[in-house]
């Protein structure tokens, strides 16, 4: 599979594609329709999904060819060619628009997933990582579940062949949870091809490269044991390829109007006072990883609490939807957060001592008071346009036409300058 035809470029295709997704899950239900029929075509129906969804034929052209003329053709595309690799790749984009939920669900999805990729042409076991990137972790364990039956004789609507390709696409996966369940398998199976594609996909010589994550949101997820090593998984694989960032959500940056009203009504200090309780004293964290592309913006994120993930989410922002993508400075307002704390202690003390003297009918100390707040205004008014020019990590803030903004902490300056520079110029 050449780099063009790979799912990741397919993704980027689509991630760009008016109709991006509406194709994924019109191939997603003709796929599964056919699975559940037991059917080694997938136009059945075809003409009905397609006008259900508001298609046309145009509408379905990609530069991997058109995905309604694929469907049509069904079995009759070459192995490795373009438009089998589309439809594969839409394929793992429809279940990742609708991730099964829970073990019974992913083994149902994992099932067809294997029959499809044995009796037609759609293997969308290949572009799992890259479709769901971490999220596909429970399909991986299905799958293996599913080698496990078919070397017992106890699934014979997929039978051995299934087990092999099953066992090929547990090989071919960069999934720590891939090679987890190969490695558990090697000792449990029989079927001596089975075994060899798992010995080599276990084998401590494979390195892992970590797949992008899908363009999909993600939902809630009540999963445990999302601990420091998978953080430290996240910043490896992120780290080793030129446009992947990891680092932790932080609250996206605020103009100096709202910051000046925040601090000055003390809501400020209770939004901060409340996150760094839930930080030390609930462990809640919000590990991030960004990925950067030509098209647009792939970011995954996930809440943890005590140690357990609370929540996983995964947004795509097109590169047209794109209004801002910068690098800040680690901080970038600091003179003006110092200047509040100046004119605040000024005012303070100015206004104390004009009050006294006021009350005393001492010049002194009038002059005293409008002084230290002359002294603490201008202070402010310096720090405030102060550039600060700290080195080291810095935060990459992504601010979109429509919706909230993304802010990144913890990335390195080197690292965020060539990760966006990938974006194009406007």
């Amino acid at each position: 599979m050449t780099p063009d035809h790979s799912p990741h470029a397919v993704l980027d295709e689509l991630a760009g594609h008016p109709h991006g997704d509406d194709l994924a899950r019109v191939v997603h239900t003709a796929a599964f329709a056919a699975a559940d029929e037991r059917r080694t075509t997938l136009e059945g129906g075809l003409a009905e999904l397609v006008d259900r969804a508001g298609l046309s034929v145009a509408d379905a052209e990609t530069r991997f060819g058109n995905v309604i003329r694929a469907l049509e053709r069904g079995t009759s595309e070459g192995a490795g060619s373009a438009t089998r690799v589309l439809l594969a790749t839409l394929l793992a984009r429809g279940v990742a628009l609708s991730p099964p939920e829970g073990p019974d669900a992913e083994g149902r999805v994992a099932e067809a997933l294997v029959w499809l990729a044995t009796y037609t042409s759609v293997d969308a076991l290949t572009a799992l990582d890259a479709a769901l990137g971490e999220r596909a972790a429970g399909l991986w364990r299905a799958v293996a579940a599913l080698v496990r039956r078919a070397d017992q004789g106890a699934l014979p609507q997929l039978g051995r062949a299934g087990a092999i390709i099953a066992a090929a696409a547990l090989r071919g996966s960069a999934s720590p949870d891939a090679r987890a369940e190969a490695a558990a398998l090697v000792d449990e199976v029989r079927d001596p091809i089975v075994r060899s594609l798992l010995r080599d996909a276990a084998s401590p010589s494979r390195r892992p490269s970590r797949a992008p994550g899908a363009s999909a949101a993600g939902g809630d997820a009540a999963q445990g044991g999302a601990g420091a090593s998978e953080d430290e998984g996240w910043a490896e694989g992120d780290g080793r390829a030129p446009g992947r960032l990891a680092g932790e959500l932080s609250p996206p940056p605020r103009g100096p109007v709202a910051l000046v009203l925040l601090a000055a009504t003390g809501i400020l200090l209770a939004m901060h006072a409340a996150r760094l309780a839930g930080r030390f004293l609930l462990r809640y964290r919000r590990p991030a990883a960004v990925e950067i592309g030509a098209r647009g913006v792939t970011v995954r994120s996930r809440t943890e609490l005590f140690g357990r993930t609370l929540r996983e989410q995964e947004t795509y922002i097109p590169v047209e939807s794109l209004l801002r993508a910068t690098r800040e400075v680690r901080y970038p307002r600091l003179g003006l957060y110092a200047g509040l704390v100046a004119l605040g202690l000024g005012t303070y003390l100015g206004v104390s001592l004009l009050v006294d003297g006021a009350r005393a009918g001492s010049p002194e100390l009038l002059g005293m008071g409008a002084l230290v707040f002359a002294f603490g205004a201008a202070l402010d008014f310096g720090l405030s346009h102060v550039e600060t020019a700290a080195r080291g990590r810095c935060r990459v803030v992504l601010v979109p036409r429509k919706g909230p903004g993304v802010a990144l902490a913890g990335i390195e300056r080197a690292a965020a300058d060539a990760a966006l520079s990938r974006l194009p110029r406007a």
